[in-house]
């Protein structure tokens, strides 16, 4: 089939069309589907506290393995009328493990529940009495280290600074390893390495993969007998096949590997469950085997369709399509690529976060389909360059096939799918209070408390050059401490086993005996998240040009003007607005982002993860150039505390004036080779400058050199200022304006006033 059309939409068929009638008014919002709580009500079960009290004795990995079983089978298991591919996320309780820390406390998503009420004080008693068992690695060590280093007062003031010990913790599972052995098979593959170890810490491990595993397999033979019951009570014909067609699916998967599309499908479906539905690779690549043999019994688009309908319901974080075949090197789109990104277009949605890998070898009609899907308001998909990120990874230790492999996840972090373990945000830090430091003898201002080294003040500093060498030092400073108190805060997902269900089918971890956590991966890097890049940059800038340049503004007037937040300045602050901002292909502030950017990176590569690979740069902050904003003080630049940094490797907020062409050629100036973590880039393309093909045209062309000239991520939003301002006072009219925050895209109506007035800044 060809599925390159522009002209039209994707119709579902009308068996499909019902599904997602069903399923639609269910749907929770965004940040629900975001976290993946999409679960039925409590139902008074609290299984991870009942397997913890009926094992008081067994090893931690055992208890914990088993607990998640139960908490997957003693679930409510849905077979819905129609459905080809099932399978719902657990109810809402009060305590489920995840992949980012471990075991934890949910209880924001029961309280309000009649039922969690009757319970509560007897479930909390029951959590106080095991929670040293139930969560066996806290932040305790790290923060003991930080007070240590900076001291217990001045560490409560660090967090304006540097976020330490991770959040989230995405990798991306070895889907093709689960599709090529199957569950019995994996089965075998643990108990032959666990014959031959002596480590009792491997045994336990190997232990709880095989509960996992054999978990696994009765959760599909659960939902064959549900849908054998089902069979057995129907009378319409349609349904009845449908029902029989999927008890013969979850009984095959129970045990053999996948053979046809539908068991390929219905097993990754309920992996991914079991892992958060985290982020699912190479789908287009993962299925297209199986997408040639296809089902007799059912269409091949209603499957494919039916997939996409799950992880929009509940909340996959990334789904990666096209790019190139690992083993050669030559273009991998498919005609499932097409399939995928046309059923996306037809739901309109924000799930699941999609990126297109885009080389020189994308076929024409790619790029064609992804601007025509953003010229109607979509966010995704997101583009990433196989240029960059290949040679980017060989240069980090990566090998060729591997790098040729890589996918998006999280929120456009970068991996090497079913072998390694760095999509895991180690930890964020803020370059722009590095400034703050730099230019207020290492302190912070509104504290006053000692963060940094002693380098100086502004009015003390005799040219630009003297403050970046001290920016510098405050950086070789504070980095061994940030990298060692990320790493302090990782070891807590070792001792949890945060990764447990993710580990079985991520290399070479049944080789080695060892959880991801622990460095079980192939590949362990670090990632940090960088805030400030773009407000620093600027601020050298404006240094150079305003203070040390034509001497327009005095460093003496200057440093009054920023103690007091500008304040009785607005003068002095618009002379500083006025200076050259990254953003806008101007030499002399576009020198300073890359200089200064290639510095950090640099540095904290010389540091090792505590899982063994170096730390590598990264910025997809969310809403933490917000946060971080909140806590900055004035900086030369013209900002004001309070004042949002950005969130994405781009220009501050409404700093670039001199239009797209001129933005993305400051961002190829930067260093992004090294920031292998994934670096977005928010772009504004407003609606109507995508509404004829001509126009179209020209926008794939710019971000096809983009993509080829030194960018590495794009994430669009086509909304325009006014239908934003439209939606903050009639919201009602705007459910389905869709943009991008800082890795992620969003319902505009559903963001909160910061967030709001944030993305509006950008258009200022």
């Amino acid at each position: 089939m060809n599925y390159t059309y522009l002209d039209k939409k994707y119709e579902l068929s009308p068996e499909m069309q019902r599904v997602v009638d069903e399923v639609e008014p269910r749907m929770f919002d965004r940040n629900m589907r975001e976290g993946t709580f999409t679960g039925a009500p409590y139902d008074c079960r609290e299984p991870f506290l009942d397997v913890f009290e009926e094992m008081p004795d067994a090893p931690y990995a055992i208890a914990l393995a088993h607990a998640i079983v139960r908490s997957w089978t003693t679930s409510t298991i849905a077979v819905l009328p129609g459905e080809i591919i099932v399978g719902t996320t657990r109810p809402f309780r009060r305590f489920a493990e995840h992949f980012s820390y471990g075991i934890e406390d949910q209880g924001w998503c029961v309280q309000n529940d009649e039922n969690y009420k009757k319970m509560a004080d007897s479930v909390g008693a029951r959590y106080e009495a095991l929670k040293s068992r139930m969560v066996p690695g806290t932040y305790e060590a790290m923060e003991a280290a930080g007070r240590e280093f900076f001291g217990k007062e001045e560490y409560e003031h660090c967090g304006s600074l540097m976020w330490t010990g991770g959040y989230q913790g995405h990798t991306i599972p070895g889907y093709p390893k689960l599709f090529g052995w199957g569950l019995d098979r994996t089965i075998e593959e643990i108990n032959k390495y666990d014959a031959n170890t002596n480590d009792e810490k491997k045994h336990e491990l190997y232990a709880a993969m095989r509960i996992i595993v054999e978990g696994l397999s009765a959760f599909a033979i659960l939902h064959a007998d549900r849908a054998a019951e089902l069979a057995a009570a129907e009378t319409d014909e349609y349904l009845k096949k449908t029902y029989l067609l999927v008890e013969k699916n979850c009984r095959k998967i129970a045990h053999d590997k996948p053979e046809n599309l539908l068991e390929a499908v219905q097993l990754m479906w309920f992996y991914s469950l079991w892992d958060w539905v985290d982020s699912l690779g190479r789908a287009d690549q993962y299925f297209y085997p199986y997408y040639v043999n296809g089902v007799d019994e059912v269409p091949k688009d209603d499957i494919i369709a039916s997939f996409i309908l799950k992880i929009r319901e509940h909340g996959a974080h990334n789904m990666t399509l096209g790019g190139v075949r690992p083993e050669d090197g030559e273009n991998a789109t498919n005609e499932l690529t097409f399939l995928m990104l046309q059923i996306l277009r037809t739901y309109h949605d924000t799930h699941p976060r999609v990126a297109v890998r885009i080389d020189k070898s994308t076929p024409k009609e790619v790029m064609d389909l992804i601007v025509k899907m953003w010229s109607e308001g979509m966010s995704d998909p997101t583009i990433v360059s196989d240029t960059l990120v290949i040679d980017g990874l060989r240069d980090y230790g990566v090998s060729l096939e591997d790098a040729r492999d890589y996918a998006t996840l999280g929120c456009q972090e970068i991996e090497i799918p079913g072998k390694s373990n760095f999509g895991c945000e180690d930890g964020s830090f803020n370059l722009a209070k590095v400034l703050e430091y730099t230019l207020n003898n290492g302190r912070d201002v509104e504290s006053g408390m000692k963060i940094g080294l002693d380098t100086g003040s502004l009015a003390s500093y005799n040219s630009v050059e003297e403050i970046y060498e001290a920016f510098v030092k405050q950086i070789e400073y504070l980095t061994p401490i940030f990298t060692e108190l990320c790493s302090l805060g990782q070891t807590l997902r070792d001792k949890n086993l945060s990764k447990l269900v993710k580990s079985v089918y991520t290399d070479d971890c049944i080789a080695r005996g060892i959880n991801q956590d622990a460095g079980g991966t192939v590949y362990n890097y670090g990632v940090v998240e960088t805030a400030g890049l773009a407000v620093v940059a600027d601020a050298l800038a404006a240094l150079e040009t305003v203070v040390f340049g034509d001497g327009r503004v005095t460093k003496e007037q200057l440093a009054e003007a920023l103690k007091t937040n500008f304040e009785g300045h607005e003068d002095i602050r618009q002379i500083m607005l006025a200076a050259p901002k990254f953003g806008n292909d101007l030499e002399v502030v576009d020198k300073w982002a890359a200089r200064v950017l290639e510095m950090f990176w640099s540095e904290i590569r010389k540091y090792k993860s505590i899982r063994g690979g170096v730390y590598m740069g990264a910025c997809s902050l969310l809403g933490g150039g917000i946060s971080y904003g909140r806590e900055t003080w004035a900086l030369p630049d013209g900002h004001r505390k309070g004042d949002p940094l950005g969130n994405t490797m781009g220009p501050r907020p409404g700093a670039d004036k001199s239009g797209l062409t001129a933005m993305l050629k400051s961002v190829t100036k930067l260093p992004l080779h090294l920031g292998l973590g994934g670096t977005t880039l928010n772009v504004l393309i407003p609606c109507k400058e995508t509404d004829s093909d001509e126009k179209r045209a020209k926008i794939a062309a710019l971000f096809r050199a983009y993509m080829a000239n030194g960018g590495q991520l794009a994430q669009i939003t086509t909304a325009s200022l006014e239908d934003m301002q439209d939606a903050r006072i009639h919201p009602e009219l705007h459910g389905d304006l869709i943009v991008r925050v800082g890795g992620y895209s969003t319902k505009f109506v559903l963001e909160s006033d910061s967030v709001q007035r944030e993305i509006m800044s950008r258009y200022t």
